[in-house]
């Protein structure tokens, strides 16, 4: 192919572009509907939310902002952009930088070449010595370039990439274009006509291929085409006169059409360098609150390590995590959850200094890297002061919301010498922070063999179901007025192979925050059923019941399935919830609580007066008895006050034709002021201790209520 034909190409393709490039922004623009905050929040569906996402950067992408860092926007009548964010422009430039140097080894060889070629058709002339020293020359850059070239590590996204770079490109390319603007300027007038074809077709192709090669810095492949275009039209005009004019301004006409294509090339490098920047961009954002994601934050964290090794300079991992988030989110709604979370990571980010970096890692977790945190003082300096942001109520449309944060606090390389380390600790300090009920906890060396003991003890716990290490023990109920049993407790036991006895204060929690709780909960349903199927008809079983599995939608119906399974009738079983079950005022748990009653089954409130003891739970949920904690029970003897409160809580109970029972009944004073008072039933040791199924049998059958009775 002749280099007029390949002009000609370039420029048809370059039409072909510029049309292509319409199109796509038609196309584009028809899809801007399809933004990425509406798109679903479940991980399932992620591909399709990347998909809109990725559509609306496209419809952005096509009308790119132009900078200074790429100079291409005054080309050929265009106009000229806002400049780029720095990010953008760097990126930018690493690109143009990268496609240059993918075709500099090829260009490089095809200089050498050629001028080898040149001095060979020279070599038998009187220019032979002028002619080798232009070779000479052409061939000493050439080498500098490929040294240079060679010399350079790879141009990698990460890399900074200044602006005098490409500028050192351009004065690269315009030093190569004045060598070989030489070749017609001095060695075409005068030679044969066989020679200056040679030279013509020499220029022409170093045209087309150093525009190729420059087509991503549009510049320099200005300032590589100018010169030898000049030159080449001065030669011609100098040899030809007025009848090589229609062949300058062919030259001209065709030089146009290749700068063209190479501005049209230029633009639409920079429209997919722009969008793969936001594409990825998009993908370390969270899209609710506009921060860093996880992705983000591993890359964040991998660059603090870097800067540890490098001048060991310390910093500190802070977790937060909303406190009942789940609970908020369930009772306001999913959009006041959102609103929420957009409002807490404001207030975290008004309160961080302008080095601190801050993600969402979660649902309700964020995580803040600060550097220069040189010991634990400065680490509980800044947990205090974000833990502040809480204080304040949070304010919607709707009303007012209080919202607390749990901040585990680990700083590097002291509480951990690598990522996985430190992220770990960091989770190991969260949790303690959780458990005990603190605003932050710094993680100490202790905290690590806490969190293995427990995580041996979740694993122990889960072989212990098919182990049938798990037992349950029986606690009766006296009826005060009659002296009878009428009920017991299924308290839930764990023998240990090696450990032992373990108690249920210690292994529950792991219950409840794994989600084992709830194999386990129905565990201890079925075996009650069956239990309850042995006693007495008078005689009912209570199932304590947590508020983890009150939240779980199925909790009711796959208790009385097991409770059909068993042949049991509900009015047999109690169900006893806490006061934490009942404080979100979530449907679900709500739900669960009225099915159970409604089925039948006897709803008891537990440990009344150690919570909030509101009395909307008296009068909003349907309950049947209210057990009097025992620490109250314990003190009715000895502190006035105490009894005022007992006194007066069994009289609105039973106002409100509710059963009143006191806990943790130790002596026979305890028990006669119980019942003097009003109260309908007591527990405790001084009836009876917590025993087997076989143990409590025998115990009612040998019961005498006589003795008890009123």
């Amino acid at each position: 192919m002749s280099p007029i034909a390949a002009i000609s190409r370039n420029a048809r393709q370059s039409r072909l572009t510029q049309c292509g490039g319409e199109d796509a922004r038609q196309i584009a623009q028809g899809r801007r509907d399809a933004s990425p905050m509406n798109a679903p929040r479940d991980s399932n569906e992620a591909p399709r939310a990347f998909a809109d996402a990725s559509q609306k950067i496209i419809a952005k992408g096509f009308d790119a902002p132009t900078g200074d860092a790429q100079p291409f926007g005054f080309a050929f009548g265009r106009r000229r952009d806002a400049p780029l964010d720095e990010a953008a422009a760097t990126r930018l430039r690493q690109e143009q930088l990268s496609a240059v140097l993918r075709t500099t080894p090829s260009m490089m060889l095809a200089n050498a070449c050629n001028a080898l070629v040149l001095m060979t058709a020279f070599w038998g002339t009187p220019r032979r010595v002028p002619a080798l020293c232009w070779t000479i020359g052409v061939l000493a850059v050439v080498g500098f370039f490929c040294w240079r070239h060679y010399r350079r590590a790879p141009v990698s996204k990460s890399a900074t990439c200044p602006p005098r770079a490409i500028h050192r490109a351009i004065f690269n390319a315009l030093a190569l274009g004045l060598c070989w603007a030489a070749t017609p300027l001095f060695f075409f007038q005068g030679s044969s006509s066989g020679t200056q074809l040679l030279i013509a077709c020499l220029c022409a192709g170093m045209l087309c291929g150093g525009a190729f090669s420059l087509a991503s810095i549009p510049l320099a492949a200005v300032a590589f085409t100018t010169p030898i275009v000049a030159a080449s039209a001065l030669s011609l005009l100098r040899v030809g006169g007025a009848d090589y004019v229609p062949i300058v301004a062919v030259l001209s006409v065709y030089t146009f059409a290749l700068l063209r294509g190479v501005f049209a090339y230029a633009a639409q490098l920079k429209s997919r360098t722009l969008l793969q920047l936001r594409t990825e961009q998009e993908a370390r954002t969270d899209r609710l609150t506009s921060l860093p994601n996880r992705l983000s934050f591993d890359e964040a964290v991998e660059k603090a390590f870097a800067r540890v090794a490098h001048s060991g300079e310390s910093f500190a991992l802070l977790y937060a995590d909303l406190d009942d988030f789940k609970l908020l989110n369930e009772r306001f709604g999913r959009l006041a959850g959102d609103e929420l979370l957009s409002r807490v990571a404001e207030r975290i980010r008004e309160r961080l200094e302008p080095g601190d970096f801050m993600a969402r890692l979660g649902c309700d977790e964020f995580a803040i890297l600060a550097p220069d945190i040189k010991d634990e003082e400065d680490a509980a300096l800044l947990a205090r002061k974000l833990s502040a942001c809480f204080e304040a109520p949070f304010k919607f449309e709707a009303g007012e919301v209080f919202c607390a944060a749990s901040l585990g606090v680990a700083i590097a390389p002291r509480d951990g010498d690598n990522p996985r380390s430190l992220l770990r600790n960091g989770d190991i300090a969260l949790y303690q922070a959780k458990q005990k009920g603190s605003m932050f906890c710094l993680y100490e060396p202790r905290h690590g063999a806490i969190a293995r003991e427990q995580r041996t003890l979740e694993l122990d716990m889960r072989r212990a179901l098919s182990s049938e290490e798990f037992n349950l023990v029986f606690q009766p109920f006296l009826d005060l007025r009659t002296g009878q049993i009428v009920a017991c407790e299924a308290l839930l036991r764990w023998s240990h192979p090696t450990r032992g006895a373990v108690s249920p204060a210690v292994f529950i929690p792991i219950a409840e925050r794994t989600g084992f709780i709830h194999a386990l909960g129905l565990w201890v349903v079925e075996s009650a059923c069956r239990a309850a199927a042995n006693f007495l008809p008078q005689v009912r079983v209570a199932i304590n019941v947590s508020a983890v599995q009150l939240r779980d939608p199925k909790f009711a119906e796959a208790v009385l399935a097991r409770v059909a399974d068993a042949g049991v009738a509900p009015s047999k079983l109690e169900i006893e919830i806490t006061e934490t079950a009942l404080l979100s005022e979530d449907h679900i748990s709500e739900a669960s609580v009225r099915k159970l009653f409604g089925a039948g089954m006897t709803v008891s409130l537990d440990d009344f007066g150690t919570g909030y003891s509101s009395l909307n739970y008296l009068r909003k949920f349907p309950l049947e008895k209210v057990k009097i904690d025992r620490s109250f029970v314990q003190d009715v003897l000895k502190q006035s006050d105490c009894a005022a409160l007992v006194r007066g809580l069994i009289a609105m109970t039973a106002d409100l034709n509710i059963t009143t029972i006191g806990e943790g009944v130790e002596e026979a004073a305890q028990l006669e002021w119980l019942r003097a008072n009003g109260c309908t039933e007591a527990q405790g040791y001084f009836i009876g201790r917590p025993m087997s199924e076989s143990a409590f049998k025998e115990f009612v059958s040998a019961w005498r209520p006589e003795s008890f009775a009123a």
